[in-house]
């Protein structure tokens, strides 16, 4: 494991998307999203996506310059095309647009049709709640399929996550998952030769299924929504209102022409002082956390966590002693460098 100083990984990742033609501004915000999900945990989303990034750009699948086009504006929604630019990149520009919208409207809404990968919710979400605003974000890909309805076997939608960061008078809840049982990278990754830890699966005649074999199958299986075989009714609802909110709404989405690694993004912040107020709204989340942190355990529970709270502790560590990067991440990033002909990932000049 390499320890890296948190600024410097930074720098280090512009340098590389730099030499791969991305215009600097976006990929100081690529790099931010990357490192910032690192240090909450995050690394399946975190400096590990920066190969398929570079591969992207090299293929043209990111866009490496070129502006955003408002399709539509009000003074409390906007709706951008992005044309494939970066994620990261347009969800901080649009996260940037709603703070200041929410100056004069206490609810503000964006729309975003066709980003590139934006990476993993969590990493946007500490910023608007700690300016105190509730923030809602839905995500999802149009031109990938790996989730059947409840009680199907063809894919209609995919992993579908969801995301809400919520303010209290400490640390943020920060809430992003799937609505399938488990996300495509969570089974991609797993081990092939061994079954999985629980029927996440089903094959291509309906049946679930531990095999992580299945979803390579011709035609493949999906993956379970949320809630598995007996609820999964439950996450397939769920998975539809993602449909909705990040595609449907947007404009981009299943009915139109699209290619893996363009999504549609739904964010929107919500300020409680123009509700009950700021106050009122703090005292009860925070109670909340209370009465969690206060609840009995369970026989064989070690404790309670919250949403985001392994994240936010994860990211004061790494902060504090530096961005753990593993050894063979780091080396595969600093070979990458030098076929680029970039001073980045030395070992020389990286430390905590």
């Amino acid at each position: 494991m390499k320890i890296v100083n948190v600024e410097t990984a930074r720098a280090e990742v512009v340098r590389l998307l730099t030499a791969a033609g991305l215009r600097a501004d976006l990929a100081e915000d690529m790099s931010h999203i990357m490192v910032e999900s690192d240090l909450m945990g995050h690394r399946t989303h975190g400096l590990a996506m920066l190969p398929t990034y570079l591969d992207r750009l090299g293929a043209d699948l990111i866009r490496k310059d070129g502006d955003i086009t408002v399709v539509r504006e009000t003074a409390s929604t906007l709706n951008w095309q992005a044309h494939r630019l970066p994620g990261a990149a347009v969800v901080r520009r649009a996260m940037r647009s709603l703070y200041e919208k929410a100056e004069s409207g206490p609810v503000v809404t964006a729309s975003i049709a066709n980003c590139s990968h934006i990476g993993s919710l969590q990493a946007y979400l500490e910023e608007p709640a700690r300016r105190g605003y509730l923030c809602l974000m839905m995500v999802t890909d149009p031109g990938v399929a790996s989730v059947a309805p409840f009680g199907g076997r063809d894919p209609v939608l995919t992993s579908n996550p969801i995301a809400a960061a919520i303010p209290t008078q400490g640390d943020p809840i920060l809430i992003d998952q799937c609505t399938s049982l488990v996300s495509n990278a969570q089974v991609q990754s797993a081990d092939r030769s061994r079954p999985l830890p629980g029927r996440w699966v089903v094959d291509n005649e309906g049946r679930p299924t531990d095999d992580p074999n299945a979803l390579a199958a011709d035609p493949p299986g999906t993956i379970m929504p949320l809630g598995g075989e007996d609820f999964g009714y439950k996450g397939f609802g769920f998975g539809i209102m993602v449909e909705a909110f990040a595609l449907a709404l947007s404009g981009h989405g299943r009915v139109t022409p699209k290619q893996r690694g363009a999504q549609g993004v739904f964010l929107q912040l919500i300020d409680p002082a123009a509700f009950s107020s700021a106050e009122a709204f703090l005292a009860e989340t925070t109670d909340f956390v209370r009465r969690c942190k206060a609840s009995r355990l369970a026989e064989g529970a070690t404790g309670i966590r919250l949403p985001g709270e392994r994240a936010m502790s994860e990211k004061r560590r790494q902060l504090q002693s530096g961005l753990e990067i593993a050894d063979e991440l780091f080396e595969r990033l600093a070979a990458l460098a030098a076929f680029r002909g970039v001073d980045a990932f030395a070992d020389t000049r990286l430390s905590a």
